[in-house]
């Protein structure tokens, strides 16, 4: 909110013209937006009415924590344009997800409310309740790239340009991804940390829908486009498996298949 306000005090004197004050402030409102929110949520009345709505403690620093990360992903992907960005590294990958997996084992306090044993249960890190959600796990591989590919063939249609700038993007962010081993080595990486954080962690306490906007806000190399929605469809699906099967397991199955699946396709379509 400084930021937005300094801006705002910069163009009123005269330093800077309407158009760059504009572009830029499309940037800065979102994140003022987001700080704004979350000052609001340290009223008690504010995390008493969220309550009523999400099941979540109110007065607890995780949450409030849980609650501003949130706001942070959110404004991100809403002043995010879809541009190009230098391949991922490895290193980079890692060092971007292995914190996500700590976050996760530390936000539903591990060594300090619960025990290792009672962590993974509360991350439904243990097998489904039926040994059938096994094979639904699979089959919602072939159900979600059914969907994925029904909203990219309407994108293409509907959004032709900014699909294109979105495939352009993704293509040269994985560009080191280009094998088999890496695609799996991507895949499954993907699968166990994001699973574990918003599944796992996140979703006993915020719900399907909430958990499934930030997980698509994660993925903000995308902006909002068609493949925000895709995400976001897809975190819905993962969200209801979630759920039924009461095993964040078989979710990291249908999430790792699906994106090597996807890697394999697109290897092969070269």
């Amino acid at each position: 909110m400084a930021g937005s306000l300094l801006h705002l005090l910069t163009y009123a004197a005269g330093g800077e013209s309407a158009s760059k004050f504009w572009q830029a402030e499309q940037t800065l409102l979102p994140f003022a937006a987001a700080g704004l929110c979350g000052l609001l949520f340290l009223w008690p009345a504010v995390q008493q009415a969220g309550a009523r709505i999400l099941p979540i403690r109110p007065g607890s620093p995780v949450i409030y924590l849980t609650v501003v990360l949130g706001l942070l992903l959110v404004a991100q992907q809403l002043s995010t344009q879809v541009q190009s960005q230098p391949p991922l590294t490895y290193g980079e990958l890692l060092a971007q997800d292995i914190p996500f997996l700590i976050l996760a084992f530390v936000g539903v306090g591990i060594f300090i409310r619960r025990s290792p044993r009672d962590t993974v249960e509360r991350l439904g890190l243990l097998p489904p309740r039926e040994k059938r959600w096994w094979l639904v796990s699979i089959v919602g591989i072939g159900v979600f790239m059914a969907v994925a590919f029904g909203i990219e063939a309407l994108a293409n249609v509907v959004a032709p340009s900014q699909q294109k700038q979105v495939t352009d993007v993704t293509t040269v962010l994985f560009s080191h991804f280009n094998n088999p081993a890496a695609i799996i080595f991507l895949g499954v990486l993907a699968g166990v940390v994001e699973e574990t954080l918003f599944r796992g962690a996140l979703l006993p306490r915020f719900g399907i829908v909430v958990t499934a906007i930030l997980f698509a806000a994660l993925h903000i190399q995308y902006a909002v486009s068609f493949a925000t929605l895709e995400v976001f469809v897809l975190g819905l699906g993962l969200g209801w498996l979630r759920v039924r099967s009461g095993s964040t397991l078989t979710c990291m199955v249908t999430h790792a298949g699906y994106d090597i699946a996807v890697g394999f396709l697109s290897l092969i379509a070269k």
